[in-house]
């Protein structure tokens, strides 16, 4: 994933200055039943592979802010298909690469 984009749109979008070295980074395989509404809501996952890979990247501000960006690539291609942002557990935006 890149980190750059990241930190980048945490500053413009969100007004967050970023530590790169306090970023988390993980990349998983779901299945469509593992996710909740919160992550993916379910109109949307319908329109996504099953399964799916998952790569996210979470920071934690100096205000105790939870961030996480989450993103749907396609297998094959690492094409990006979906954007979700969440903060304190809560979705913020999202944003779907698809028709």
């Amino acid at each position: 994933m890149n980190l750059k984009w990241f930190t980048g749109r945490m500053k413009k979008i969100f007004n967050v200055d970023v530590k790169m070295d306090e970023v988390g980074y993980e990349a998983l395989d779901f299945c469509h039943e593992e996710l909740d509404d919160l992550l993916i809501p379910a109109e949307h996952l319908e329109k996504l592979p099953d399964p799916l890979l998952l790569d996210t990247l979470s920071y934690v501000d100096d205000k105790g802010y939870e961030w996480i960006a989450g993103f749907v690539l396609e297998d094959e291609t690492k094409r990006r298909l979906y954007e979700v942002w969440i903060r304190n557990g809560e979705q913020i935006a999202y944003e779907m690469y698809f028709d």
